[in-house]
């Protein structure tokens, strides 16, 4: 059940409009029928590109696959956190790692993989309200919640510059969790049955103080040789995000709304997601998005008409995207000969069995 959450909450939603604001969806549903079919070409571009940023954010936090293959990883990912309300990231997570090491990527370089794409995005979450609201910053013209988000961006963005300096120029805090691991591992060594062979015997391969050490030294030399194409591509997928606003409010015909005030609800509701504890903040992301642009001086129809239309982009898409390409990675493993599992990108293979990070 809990895993049907998010879409029965976007149910839940449709079915609110449809007995309190009849009119409104008959509206909206009106207005999205007199769309040109041409019109949808502009929607799906917009859709194509936020699929093809996010994949080149992928791959440039992953040293050693193609853009398709960050494109699938980065898509199934996506539809497992939507589609799963509890430990949904945690499986997207694990699909993720599970198709790094399918495609025969060291340890070192998908734990620096996973850190990078979980801890940079924030920075862009954080930063761009900063920017976008800085001018008002500057007039004292910022309202409550504008003023909120920029005083705890601002917070949240320094702590975390401080925290991973001290963490990638020092060892010791990964030594400390190295020591939490070998403490970790010791007592399930301890607890669990001799019977359960298997497992114990690939716990007791790990070395998690090894392992970290090996896992800071890893990010350093990412950031070094790649940081600056992180932060672009993290940017891009920025870029994306707003065009599938700004194409949604245009083909639903939204009158009222600059670009400004466009740039500005798209950075709220992004830090309005974040927060959320929901996957894909559904439901909390939608109603988010229609206060914000209705404070920008939309209508109440063209503002929920062109929320509906970004949500669809950003929240549907990928469901149904990264379900037909896991879909389709897991029919392609299925067919190998002989069980064995071929690398999609040979070109890549390290013969020593790996790719090197530093060193």
């Amino acid at each position: 059940m809990r895993r049907f959450l998010p879409s029965l909450l976007a149910v839940a939603i449709v079915a609110t409009l449809s007995v309190f604001q009849r009119e409104l969806l008959l509206d909206i549903f009106q207005r999205l029928q007199g769309i040109h079919p041409l019109e949808i070409v502009p929607l799906a571009l917009a859709g194509m590109g936020m699929i093809v940023t996010r994949g080149f954010f992928l791959r440039s936090c992953s040293p050693g696959i193609s853009l398709r293959q960050s494109i699938t990883a980065d898509q199934s990912a996506l539809a497992a956190g939507y589609g799963i309300a509890l430990g949904g990231g945690a499986v997207g997570t694990g699909l993720r790692i599970h198709m790094f090491t399918r495609w025969n990527m060291p340890s070192q370089v998908i734990a620096a993989s996973i850190v990078a794409t979980a801890v940079v995005p924030s920075f862009t979450t954080w930063g761009l309200p900063i920017f976008v609201l800085a001018p008002k910053a500057v007039t004292a013209s910022l309202d409550n919640v504008q003023l909120l988000a920029v005083s705890f961006g601002i917070f949240i963005i320094a702590i975390s510059i401080v925290f991973w300096w001290f963490a990638l120029m020092r060892p010791s805090l990964f030594t400390v969790v190295g020591r939490i691991g070998l403490r970790l591992q010791r007592l399930f060594l301890r607890r669990v049955p001799v019977r359960f062979w298997r497992s114990r015997k690939v716990v007791e391969k790990t070395q998690p103080d090894y392992f970290t050490n090996e896992l800071r030294l890893s990010l350093r030399t990412l950031l070094r040789t790649r940081g600056h194409l992180i932060l672009l591509s993290s940017m891009s997928t920025l870029l994306a995000g707003f065009t599938c606003l700004a194409v949604s409010a245009h083909v639903f015909g939204a009158e009222g709304l600059t670009m400004y005030e466009a740039l500005v609800a798209f950075s709220l509701v992004r830090v309005l997601i974040a927060l959320s504890p929901i996957p894909g903040a559904a439901g909390i992301a939608e109603l988010g998005l229609i206060a914000l642009l209705e404070r920008a001086g939309v209508s109440l129809l063209d503002a929920t008409g062109t929320t509906l239309l970004y949500r669809f982009l950003t929240w549907f898409v990928p469901i149904v995207v990264g379900t037909s390409l896991w879909w389709r990675y897991s029919h392609k493993r299925q067919e190998t000969s002989h069980g064995q599992v071929h690398n999609n990108n040979q070109q890549l293979e390290d013969t020593r069995g790996s790719i090197p990070l530093h060193g």
